[in-house]
């Protein structure tokens, strides 16, 4: 019985000693998009971070009418301070349908949504 209380106090100190002091994080997945009120579905939307001219690509393709913008596996491409995002929406032809800004940074856990439109077009 006390062995394996010793092992679990261990297990548990070794746990905290690995975690950055004060850093909680839920085990969410976070995305920042918008809601399309047009009478058509987009075909597929893309996102150019203007600070590093690199494209992200979200991991949600669109849910109903709700599209993500960029999400949690991006946080390694975004700024504490937060990134000017370019979002263009395109049809199945490839003709803009519309485009918006959007501020996104991160902490130590999630992406955090600065600015943006909430529903396009």
């Amino acid at each position: 019985m006390l062995k394996n209380r010793l092992i679990a106090l261990s297990a548990a100190s070794f746990l905290a000693l690995s975690c950055e002091q004060g850093v909680f994080c839920t085990e969410e997945f976070r995305s920042v998009g918008f809601v399309w009120t047009g009478s058509s579905l987009p075909d597929s939307v893309y996102t150019v971070n203007s600070r590093t001219g690199n494209t992200l690509t979200a991991l949600d393709k669109g849910y109903e009418t709700y599209f993500a913008v960029v999400d949690d596996s991006h946080m390694q491409s975004l700024s504490t301070e937060g990134d000017s995002l370019r979002t263009t929406v395109l049809d199945s032809t490839g003709a803009v349908l519309a485009s918006a800004w959007y501020v996104v940074g991160r902490d130590n856990c999630h992406i955090v949504f600065r600015s943006g439109p909430e529903f396009l077009p």
